[in-house]
């Protein structure tokens, strides 16, 4: 079995200097996706403090930012993200966040929706809001 990297300018560095991605034995492993707009490098902003306003706005925001990063370095690989079999999203506010992610999730998985799992953490590099890995068959 042959393992590759993969990269794209068009998504951003992977946080820790792992590879964006790996393929191995069919699948396409993609490293967790920070709202970092590549074309700029930055992440993008966040209230101060979510819990008293912006804090939907800006959680959709970086939310659809790292699904178009990870869909960048899906098709770098020759597949797109709607194909993904397995997301895990990770949020430091489960509980406050979780509708907008769910909304944002069924917008952007509109038909055949992959496994997700949502997991609540302490801190996110960055502070960002929200984290996503994806594992995605090769088609």
């Amino acid at each position: 079995m042959e393992r590759n990297v993969i990269f794209t300018p068009d998504a951003p560095w992977s946080p820790g200097g792992s590879s964006q991605a790996i393929t191995y034995n069919g699948l396409l492993y993609v490293s967790d996706q920070l709202p970092i707009d590549p074309a700029t490098g930055q992440m993008l902003p966040r209230p101060l403090n979510p819990s008293f306003g912006g804090g939907d706005q800006a959680v959709d925001a970086q939310m659809r930012q790292c699904l178009k990063n990870l869909n960048a370095i899906c098709q770098a690989a020759g597949t797109d993200l709607s194909n993904a079999i397995k997301l895990t999203i990770y949020t430091p506010m489960l509980i406050q966040f979780a509708p907008v992610i769910d909304r944002v999730f069924r917008e952007f998985f509109t038909e055949f929706p992959p496994a997700r799992s949502m997991i609540g953490v302490n801190v996110l590099q960055g502070n960002a809001l929200v984290q996503i890995d994806a594992i995605v068959p090769l088609v």
